[in-house]
């Protein structure tokens, strides 16, 4: 589906790392040209895990993450990092269709693992159609080599209110040198870091996924293939911890299924997350 407004593109460059992303006036596609064209983080968290936004389009949008330094396990695991990604480029195609005014917040992710691999990401995401406000959007992440590691559905919710106007802050945050690991932003039983935060102030989507993936892999004997993510309650860091359980729903020798759900310390369930994995052999 089409992009419902163009942004105009003749706003003038802000100086380098300085972004004032948008005002209630502006259209997010603006605000994302910017961070393009001045090499500026869009959120806290993408600052943190050194993912660049490198391109973006009405429908559009292209990312990398860079390679990191050997570490310990569990971040040797990727699927934090392509968890990061697909939420990050699903979300901006999306976004960068928007009008002043508008925002939208995740309803589900769903990530398809082809392969593994331990050097740099990139994910370009691609707006499907919106319909009765809600976004469908893919996105393709791929190595260094252009192999393709994972696919991803992103399905958001369009909205248009009060919180919109407030959802950009007034200056991006400064990249992290070195970047670091997407798995040691949640973590089982902890507060989630400061800097785990989106352009909302609530923790990005695929972070907060990241800690349901690593306990399904670890009911599931690996990484699942394919896992799905629904969200239904936003994460602020506010201090609260977070806490899985997991429960195996199928536990063949060739096919596992599991799934997980991640509480905070009222109780409340704020995502769920099936996970499938097969072996062959």
């Amino acid at each position: 589906m089409g992009p419902r407004r163009r942004a105009d593109r003749g706003h003038a460059a802000h100086p380098r790392r300085r972004a004032v992303l948008s005002t209630a006036t502006d259209a997010p596609l603006r605000a994302l040209e910017r961070c393009v064209a001045d090499d500026v983080p869009l959120a806290p968290v993408h600052a943190a895990v050194g993912a660049r936004l490198r391109a973006v389009a009405p429908g559009r949008a292209e990312a990398v993450l860079p390679v990191l330094p050997a570490l310990p396990a569990p971040a040797r695991e990727p699927d934090a990092a392509l968890w990061v990604l697909a939420d990050f480029v699903t979300g901006v195609a999306v976004t960068g269709t928007l009008a002043p005014g508008e925002r939208i917040t995740t309803l589900r992710l769903t990530l398809h693992v082809v392969a593994r691999t331990s050097g740099s990401l990139r994910g370009v995401g691609t707006l499907d159609d919106v319909t009765d406000g809600v976004a469908l959007s893919t996105a393709v992440i791929t190595d260094d080599a252009g192999r393709t590691v994972a696919r991803a559905i992103g399905r958001n919710a369009v909205l248009a209110d009060g919180v919109a106007a407030s959802t950009w802050p007034g200056a991006a945050s400064t990249w992290s040198d070195p970047p670091r690991a997407p798995d040691g932003l949640v973590l089982e039983g902890a507060a989630p870091d400061p800097v785990a935060v989106n352009h909302a102030g609530v923790v990005q989507g695929g972070a907060l996924a990241s800690l349901p993936a690593r306990a399904l892999a670890d009911v599931l004997g690996g990484p699942a293939d394919e896992a799905t993510a629904t969200f239904l309650r936003a994460v602020p860091v506010d201090g609260r911890t977070v806490h899985t359980t997991t429960e195996v729903e199928h536990g063949g020798r060739r096919l596992r299924s599991a799934r997980a759900v991640l509480r905070d310390d009222r109780d409340r369930t704020v995502l769920t997350m099936t996970g499938l994995r097969y072996s062959g052999s």
